[in-house]
């Protein structure tokens, strides 16, 4: 297969290349060799990591519209973690001369497992730009958004829209490969041992024309467009979470001395800690850029200069981006457990309960309490500039 494909088609490459480089390593050849332990490490915490996501923000308790495309996320990276691990275990014994994985069953696999990499990555990109569009329509119109859009209805209909589309749209992914018969000497030098009978690998179809144009759309519409579209939200996101801690702080100085009842006092609590939610959407959807953009940008260079520069300059960098591609799918656990109170409270409660009886529990409160928030008018939340706690994604 090519090498300077996405999250599968240049770990073989990378692979077999490690056993005969020469004497004076690159970094990116020191990398080359630990990439498959390392990936496979990557592989299980984020697979674990995101079964716990994905039972935590299914609970009752947790059901908001942001945690509802966290969900569909969620699942989104399980699935990649677990098919790229399948992956790296049948490239890791197909270089060991395991001769039954380079049979034609095995590689029709691999030729399905690879392009299914691609569809669950985009499906988490573009989950991803949906979360931050919620966002930013809570922060900046949130009367509207609370009407409208920042809803659980909308959030589910959001999820299962982009899990049929992006799967129907990545369908020329499929067309691009074929499984074909390689030559025994070529194998044998690379891998340097020998193998009896016709063997088969990946290969990209005999059409440059087919090829340079699902390159074309891969770089553009799946890659720099939503890397770009999503480096604006988030500039957009950060201005308004400035905005808001600033008009928070204004009316905790004008209001904030006459609050003297319990219910005022924890709603101030929670006015003065929403903004957490905001802060951990805004490091997932740095992370996204920062992995994201480069790699739009070299597939779309790979399809305006062709072969020469794709085994030149993004081959090299090819097992490092996936790696950072896994990492980035593996960190959200980490993020909700260390900046979202209600999740951490919630995962205890679930895993450990013996440490936590009644986090389930929502504080008990009065008939009283609850007549004096319900009657709390709308232009508290402008002037929060926030959604109410019922439609927060916290």
């Amino acid at each position: 297969m090519g090498k300077w494909s996405e999250l599968g088609l240049s770990t073989q490459n990378a692979t077999i290349t490690a056993a005969r480089v020469p004497t004076d390593k690159s970094f990116l050849q020191y990398y080359d060799e630990i990439h498959i332990p390392l990936s496979i490490s990557i592989c299980i915490f984020g697979a674990a990591s995101n079964v716990f996501n994905i039972i935590v923000l299914t609970r009752k308790r947790m059901r908001t519209p942001i945690n509802i495309l966290l969900t569909g996320l969620s699942i989104a990276q399980w699935l990649l973690a677990t098919n790229y691990f399948l992956y790296l275990l049948l490239e890791y014994y197909r270089c060991q001369c395991v001769q039954i994985l380079w049979s034609e069953a095995f590689t029709r696999y691999r030729f399905f497992n690879v392009n299914l990499n691609t569809v669950f990555h985009t499906i988490a990109f573009t989950t991803t730009i949906v979360v931050a569009v919620f966002r930013y329509c809570a922060l900046k119109f949130p009367i509207q958004a609370n009407r409208f859009i920042y809803k659980c209805q909308p959030a589910i209909a959001a999820n299962v829209i982009i899990w049929i589309i992006i799967p129907i749209i990545s369908l020329p992914l499929f067309f691009i490969s074929e499984v074909k018969i390689v030559a025994r000497d070529h194998v044998a030098y690379d891998l340097q041992c020998e193998m009896e009978g016709p063997l088969y690998d990946l290969s990209y179809q005999e059409s440059p024309l087919l090829v340079s144009a699902v390159f074309w759309a891969f770089g553009i519409v799946f890659k720099l467009l939503p890397s770009l579209i999503l480096s604006i939200l988030l500039i957009a996101l950060i201005r308004s979470l400035k905005s808001v801690e600033r008009r928070r702080k204004n009316w905790k100085r004008t209001q904030g001395a006459n609050i003297c009842t319990n219910s005022e006092r924890k709603a101030k609590r929670k006015l003065t800690t929403r903004p957490r939610t905001t802060r951990m959407l805004v490091i997932i959807l740095l992370l996204c850029v920062m992995v994201e953009l480069p790699m739009g940008i070299l597939n779309l260079c790979v399809a305006i200069y062709g072969e020469e520069f794709g085994n030149r300059y993004y081959d090299p960098v090819g097992n490092l981006m996936e790696m950072l591609t896994l990492l980035y799918s593996s960190v959200s656990f980490v993020l909700y457990c260390t900046m979202s109170n209600e999740y951490l409270s919630t995962f205890r409660a679930l895993f450990f309960p013996w440490a936590r009886k009644n986090s389930l529990r929502g504080p008990r409160r009065s008939w009283k309490n609850r007549h004096e928030e319900a009657s709390k008018s709308p232009r508290t939340f402008l002037i929060n500039g926030t959604a109410p706690s019922s439609y927060v994604g916290s």
